[in-house]
């Protein structure tokens, strides 16, 4: 039985350069040919890779939601609390696990971030489809909230 041998790196680029060539030498012929030259647009997916963490050490993906909301609630300990019905438990864990989010265990349906990642973890919710009603615990606006700006005090004019 004879042995193959192994390809120079020369010969290895000649045989890439030949494959570019007759990719573009089949849609030149494609597009004179009338055909369209565009891809068709990538179906919508109903799934959404997230890092893996501790609590999704698989790399389980999170399934994407339609017109569900979610609320942010900013507390006094430096934290935001996230409140969802209690069937996106699991999609929450998946989304929140990496960034010091943990489930609450007073309160159920509530997971927990510190409030420097939060920026992270409304992007990840957006991303999966959530829709997030933001307030902090004096009813202002989360996005613009944080104890190095404004404190934990509501300061009232002299």
């Amino acid at each position: 039985m004879a042995e193959e041998r192994e390809l120079t790196r020369e010969e290895k680029i000649a045989a890439a350069k030949a494959r570019v060539e007759a990719l573009k030498a089949q849609q030149a012929a494609q597009a004179a040919a009338g055909a369209p030259a565009a891809p068709a647009p990538a179906p919508q997916t109903t799934t959404m890779d997230v890092p893996v963490s501790a609590a999704n050490a698989a790399g389980r993906p999170v399934e994407r939601v339609q017109d569900k909301k979610i609320r942010a609630y900013g507390t006094v300990n430096q934290a935001v609390d996230i409140v969802a019905p209690p069937e996106d438990a699991e999609n929450l864990k998946k989304l929140l696990s990496g960034i010091s989010g943990y489930q609450n265990p007073l309160r159920r349906g509530t997971f927990q971030v510190d409030y420097r990642y939060y920026a992270e973890a409304r992007r990840r919710l957006q991303a999966a489809g959530y829709e997030i009603e933001e307030t902090d615990f004096m009813g202002r606006e989360l996005s613009t909230w944080s104890p190095q700006t404004r404190g934990w005090t509501k300061v009232e004019g002299a």
